[in-house]
């Protein structure tokens, strides 16, 4: 099976990418309906964000470096 992206739950959900991106990062902006339904997609479909995504996105990462002795 191929890695479930938020297009995916999107398409089950019967809502566009920005509300599902929203339930995920859990702000506000989304009705209790349409928040109800996307929470049901993800764990029905045991969605997970992909954290190397999230990482390149926020542009920030998230692996400790080693410091030079």
């Amino acid at each position: 099976m191929p890695r479930l992206t938020l297009e995916h739950i999107a398409e089950l959900s019967g809502v566009s990418r920005s509300p599902v991106s929203r339930v995920i990062n859990n702000q506000k902006r989304v009705s209790a309906e349409v928040r109800a339904r996307v929470l049901k997609v993800i764990a029905e479909t045991g969605y997970q964000p992909d954290q190397t995504a999230r990482s390149l996105a926020r542009r920030r990462s998230y692996v400790k470096q080693a410091r030079p002795a």
